[in-house]
C-alpha cells in the first residue's frame, strides 16, 4: 500500500476553487432552468455556497500571510 500524498496549502484552495464553481454552474443552472426545489434547499444551497466562498476567502488570506512571514524570515537569515 502506499503512503498517501499530502497536498499543499495551495493545492487545497485549488480543490476548494473547483468544487465552488461547480456548486456555483450547479446553481446558476437551475436558475436559469428553473426545477421545482423547496426554498428551504435552495436558500441551504445558497447557504453552501457562501460558506465556501468565505472559506477560500479566509484561506486565501492565510496563504498571503504565511508567505508574506516566509518572505520575512528569508530576509532577516
Amino acid at each position: 500500500m502506499s503512503a498517501a500524498t499530502v497536498e499543499s496549502p495551495q493545492e487545497i484552495v485549488a480543490h476548494i476553487d473547483q468544487k465552488a464553481v461547480r456548486l456555483s454552474a450547479l446553481l446558476r443552472d437551475i436558475d436559469n432552468h428553473p426545477i421545482a426545489l423547496n426554498s428551504e434547499l435552495r436558500d441551504r444551497l445558497d447557504e453552501i455556497l457562501e460558506m465556501l466562498a468565505c472559506r477560500v476567502t479566509a484561506t486565501r488570506a492565510l496563504l498571503r500571510q504565511a508567505g508574506g512571514e516566509l518572505t520575512g524570515a528569508g530576509n532577516a537569515a
